[in-house]
């Protein structure tokens, strides 16, 4: 029966934090000062989610007490109240009954608790030495987490499950009919519950050890527009992770079916086999940077009251991937008092992580439609449409592996735009300033995989012309199979089991638009002080390359090879589609008069389509743009202590509607609330 998994549970879980701070600093010698940081974090979360759901298929053998298709009598003899009455084809032995998609309602919520300690240590020097700055230090912190959840033992429940007396697990009892969304009236028995529910515990750390050291004089020579700056520095850090998973995901203790004799590599309902991952890398590293002065006031060239030019460079070398060095060089042209242009162009780079690198083996449930089974639908007259097949592949298994050869994530920015601060505007309304700025962020070689559903289109590309995807693994044809095909003139396929995926580079990425700012500020009048800030983006390119493979499946569709119905990702233009807005805007105003400050802002973001999600007419879904309020007031004692009280989306807007509820990476799970803030400096 439907289940609602919304009652009971947490949209956020509840969190207590705990975290001090230690800073220290000495003077060793004249001109030399050492100095310490201390910090220690601990926090713990707690979350309510709904009773686990179970997508491994399981047996329940003949000998459950509850199984209506269960023998006449059990092993001692006994009758069987509940085998139903009249069955033909059932021996009297009974028949076991194979469980696919159920919920332990009766088992209770899943409470989630996760424990973070976090520890850092820092000690340096640092002085002048020749007219350069200069600073050195070592520092060491470590992260440590542990997640802690009750779920089901795979092996103890086919076990309980096994049981003829009351004390097995019933699985057939259903929901409650006066309320079937949120109960289960005729749960299983405390001992049946006790026997199959564990405590599923993961622990993970990380570590960064580090040396540097840094070096910065604001005059390193001079030249006709002025001194000549210079930073530079470098350092070497060790880093480290490792994930412990749980026994019963990690390959030590399997799931074998009593009745199949089917082996799994989770012994967890719901939850995906995942192998303990642990790696580490040495990174030593040099940056050095120069501030340049190529034109002066002084100098008195026409349309050029300053031009200051930033050239900087940064070099990296990581043990498991090779080397890395990258630029940057920016500009600022101030034409004339207050009207300034500036530009950059800059190249950076990202590690792939160590469990990308790093991970073996694990697997994820994989959804996808299996278009090879739509295009037989269609040739055998089943549909009218391939946009009318439901040929899901919900039970695959995506296996996922870690890429030692994977290549850094490279990037080039670039930027210009214009800065006005008009010196014509008479002080007494305030200072004013105006941007605007164009950026654009070419990406290549960004870390990710392939996915599921592009791979199964491929495998549909390939058999149509009579050959298959390596990487979709399939069952053997079942007899099923072999009808459901039969004259279709396709070979039987079936059923996909599994995905073979691994972290790759892919293809690059490219994203551009323009920042827009306005700020005023009128201070230290008779009613107060007064600032306004205006910032806004608007989104003009967002898109991808779509890379060999999919580049194949778009020409097979123009060419009929597939059908012309195959949904393709389009990534050409993706601005305005999942999460990519056209437009941003955030305003914040504040007021200021001695102890008391009031503050305003609000925070814009324009509707945007979700591209898979199609209504019945075949549009895309609108999630709905939002503009949300904030309102804060505060007071400032003479200790120090601020006393703050404030509301946020004060219109009670709330999040805008999308597939699985809101987009949490846009929105706030929660409307309107308020809140209250005390903070005491000493």
């Amino acid at each position: 029966m439907r289940y609602d998994t919304r009652f009971g549970t947490t949209v956020r879980p509840g969190v207590e934090r705990a975290n001090l701070f230690l800073t220290a600093r000495h003077e060793v010698a004249d001109g030399i000062e050492a100095f310490g940081e201390f910090g220690l974090y601990d926090a713990r979360s707690d979350a309510v989610q709904p009773p686990v759901v179970n997508l491994n298929a399981i047996w329940i053998p003949a000998s459950n007490f509850w199984n209506p298709f269960g023998p006449v009598n059990f092993a001692d003899g006994r009758a069987n109240p509940n085998r139903l009455p009249g069955l033909t084809g059932v021996p009297a032995s009974g028949l076991p009954v194979l469980m696919t998609n159920y919920r332990y309602v009766d088992a209770g919520f899943q409470t989630v608790r996760v424990d973070n300690q976090q520890t850092r240590a820092l000690a340096g020097l640092r002085g002048d030495w020749n007219g350069f700055d200069w600073e050195t230090a070592l520092v060491y912190s470590e992260a440590e987490a542990e997640d802690r959840s009750p779920n089901i033992n795979m092996t103890l429940l086919q076990q309980q499950l096994s049981l003829s007396t009351q004390d097995a697990y019933n699985p057939f009892s259903g929901g409650c009919a006066d309320n079937p969304s949120i109960n289960d009236c005729s749960p299983s028995s405390p001992a049946a519950i006790d026997g199959i529910v564990f405590e599923l515990l993961r622990r993970s750390r990380t570590t960064l050890a580090m040396a540097d050291v840094r070096f910065s004089r604001p005059d390193l020579f001079s030249i006709p527009g002025g001194e000549v700056g210079v930073a530079f520095g470098a350092e070497v850090r060790r880093e480290t992770q490792l994930d412990d998973r749980d026994d019963n995901l990690d390959g030590t203790f399997t799931f074998v079916d009593l009745v199949t004799g089917a082996i799994s590599h989770s012994n967890v309902a719901a939850v995906s086999p995942n192998p303990d991952t642990r790696g580490s890398r040495s990174v030593s590293s040099a940056f050095t940077e120069f501030a340049v002065p190529i034109v002066s006031e002084d100098m008195a060239v026409p349309f050029v009251d300053r031009l200051d030019m930033q050239l900087a460079g940064r070099f990296e070398n990581y043990s498991d991937f090779g080397s890395v060095a990258k630029p940057k060089i920016a500009l600022a042209w101030d034409v004339a008092t207050g009207v300034r242009l500036r530009g950059s162009y800059s190249e950076g780079f990202r590690a792939p992580n160590l469990e990308q690198t790093n991970a073996t083996e694990y697997a994820r449930l994989a959804a996808g439609v299996d278009h090879i089974r739509c295009e037989a639908d269609v040739r055998a007259g089943r549909i009218a449409s391939f946009s009318a097949c439901g040929q899901n592949t919900a039970a695959a298994s995506l296996r996922v592996s870690g890429n030692p050869d994977l290549e850094p994530e490279e990037s080039t920015s670039t930027s210009f735009g214009l800065v006005l601060q008009p010196a014509f505007i008479d002080e007494s309304f305030g200072e004013f300033s105006f941007t605007v700025d164009r950026w654009r962020i070419e990406q290549e070689q960004i870390v990710g995989l392939l996915g599921s559903q592009t791979a199964i289109t491929l495998d549909y590309l390939e058999r149509v012309q009579g050959r298959s995807n390596p990487l979709v693994v399939r069952a053997a044809p079942t007899q099923e199979d072999i009808d459901f095909f039969a004259g279709t003139g396709i070979t039987p396929a079936g059923a996909v089991i599994a995905i073979n995926d691994r972290f790759i580079n892919l293809l690059p990425q490219t994203a551009g638009g323009l920042d827009f700012g306005m700020d005023w500020s009128l201070r230290r009048t008779a009613y107060g002080s007064f600032r306004v800030s205006l910032n806004a983006t608007r989104m003009l390119e967002f898109s991808r390359d779509p890379g060999d493979v999919v580049n194949a499946l778009f020409a097979a569709r123009e060419a009929g090879t597939i059908n012309p119905l195959t949904p393709l990702p389009d990534p050409t233009q993706l601005v305005g589609q999942n999460g990519r807005p056209e437009w941003r805007g955030n305003a914040v105003v504040t007021w200021d008069d001695g102890p008391w400050r009031v503050g305003y802002s609000a925070q814009y973001m324009s509707s945007f389509e979700q591209a898979q999600l199609l209504g019945r007419s075949g549009e895309p879904w609108v999630v709905d743009d939002r503009l949300y309020h904030n309102l804060y007031v505060q007071f400032r004692f003479p200790d120090s202590t601020a006393l703050r009280v404030g509301v946020r989306d004060l219109t009670d807007e709330g999040p805008a509607l999308a597939d699985g509820g809101y987009r949490g990476a846009l929105h706030q799970p929660w409307g309107r609330y308020f809140y209250v803030n005390v903070q005491r400096s000493f």
